[in-house]
């Protein structure tokens, strides 16, 4: 009998039960999450955000690891199970409601400066939930979460390859991200669809390169990956005129016909901070 199923058994004879609607796909190898908290590197002068802490197998890890970690879940059904799985740690709070429509900055307030967001976030909201701390402003020191391999695959993906996108930029902008582990759909209960990625993404003290108008290198960012298939000249039609873009282009050997997905995060940079010059 599958481990994955006598795991299923056992949480469904104890109440749990799962909620695809946000999700939850809960993973309760200890080693495991045990040896990715590791790698994340976070010590017990840290604090940990973890979003969608579920049934507390990760929590669990974290309490024993860092100093100060805060729980924020949105399900009222899986908290009690929570709470009895976290009982004997005194450095933990958990915190009720949907992390997008909560006060980030208040609930973070006790981690201090520096803080890491380390967590098994629910598939179906990885987007927002990405943007949502990318956006927030917060000190956040690393984001280190279990994803869609596909979705690592794209926070680390490479320019003029398929994965390649405005989340690629953004992530690679922000953070430098390294893929930690892949993990098999097995292993988790109830198995998702597709494979598992625990990515560590370190965030960065300054962009890649020096920029000139933030503002604007991300109307561009944002243009030319809307119209990918577009070349720049007229995929940043209505964002930078045409005669600067060329110059642009031409200043920095880029041809007339290039697409915004063979840029690089540099090169992206690199092409805002000439058009702003302009």
């Amino acid at each position: 009998m599958k481990k994955s199923y006598q795991q299923a058994r056992r949480r469904a004879a104890e109440g749990i039960t799962y909620k695809h609607d946000l999700g939850q796909h809960f993973l309760y190898d200890e080693a495991l999450l045990g040896s990715l908290v590791e790698a994340t590197g976070v010590g017990p002068a840290d604090g940990v955000l973890e979003i969608g802490p579920g049934a507390g197998t990760l929590t669990r890890c974290l309490c024993g690891a860092a100093g100060r970690v805060v729980a924020v879940e949105v399900d009222r059904d899986v908290l009690p199970f929570l709470r009895a799985a976290t009982d004997a740690f005194d450095n933990l709070t958990i915190v009720e409601g949907d992390v997008r429509r909560l006060d980030l900055a208040e609930i973070c307030r006790p981690l201090g400066e520096g803080f890491f967001v380390i967590a098994n976030i629910p598939y179906n909201i990885t987007t927002p939930i990405l943007d949502l701390l990318w956006e927030s402003g917060l000190p956040i020191r690393q984001i280190s979460v279990m994803v869609q391999k596909e979705v690592a695959y794209k926070l680390l993906a490479a320019p003029s390859t398929p994965a390649y996108s405005l989340t690629s930029v953004r992530c690679q902008y922000l953070t430098v991200p390294q893929l930690m582990q892949v993990v098999p759909a097995e292993r988790f209960t109830p198995p998702p669809k597709v494979d598992s990625a625990f990515v560590r993404m370190d965030w960065r003290a300054q962009p890649p390169a020096p920029v000139a108008d933030e503002a604007l290198l991300w109307r561009m960012v944002r243009a030319g990956f809307s119209l990918r298939r577009k070349t720049l000249t007229n995929a940043l039609k209505g964002v930078v005129e045409g005669e600067t873009l060329r110059g642009a282009l031409s200043l920095l050997g880029l041809s007339e016909t290039v697409r915004g997905e063979a840029l690089s995060v540099e090169a992206w940079i690199a092409l805002a901070n000439a058009c702003a010059r302009k």
